[in-house]
């Protein structure tokens, strides 16, 4: 019997939705970096050009890591389900080899 045998559909569910926030996460960044070239077309000058710098230094790479820290959710979630399964292989071994030992006696 698995540990999570109860639980495994509720963490595959997280798993999709933590997935579907990171596709979402960079969708927004795509469009962020859309809006960059039309505010530029629409304003000149040097605040257009500081406006682009902004973006390119602030807002990308935070967006880069936020979407990066979505991923380690799934990461870290697949990892805790293996770490998991390997304890419960471990416990079912141990269960029969003692199950062995008393039935020897």
């Amino acid at each position: 019997m698995n540990f999570l045998q109860f639980m495994r559909v509720d963490v595959g569910n997280v798993m999709a939705t933590v997935g579907q926030q990171q596709q979402i996460t960079s969708q927004t960044l795509d469009t962020i970096k859309g809006y960059v070239p039309k505010v530029q077309a629409a304003w000149v000058g040097d605040d257009a050009t500081e406006f682009a710098a902004d973006v390119a230094r602030k807002i990308v790479p935070a967006m880069l890591e936020l979407i990066a820290a979505i991923g380690g959710i799934n990461l870290n979630l697949t990892k805790a389900t293996n770490i998991v399964d390997q304890a419960d292989s471990q416990a079912k071994s141990m269960a029969e080899d003692l199950g062995s030992t008393f039935g020897a006696i």
